[in-house]
């Protein structure tokens, strides 16, 4: 991944954690302009940001989602993120 991406990606992550699905969806937004090969990524965070939206809260299943899209570098955000 780009470090500029990874930065963004970053960010999303973490906003999940705080339930801001706006950040989220604009930091993965930009993570996604600087490296199009984080889709699956993008994908789950979009999902996440439903939730957010829908049911206040991010799923487990999501969260399980999140982790197998992210790079091997990513994983430990994700896992100290979770809500």
């Amino acid at each position: 991944m780009e470090s500029r991406a990874r930065v963004f990606a970053e960010e999303a992550i973490r906003a999940l954690g705080r339930l801001d699905a706006a950040t989220a969806r604009t930091s993965i937004s930009l993570a996604f302009d600087a490296d199009h090969k984080i889709d699956a990524l993008a994908d789950a965070v979009y999902l996440a940001c439903s939730e957010i939206e829908e049911q206040n809260r991010v799923t487990t299943s999501t969260w399980n989602t999140l982790a197998d899209a992210v790079d091997p570098e990513l994983v430990s955000v994700v896992e100290a993120t979770r809500t």
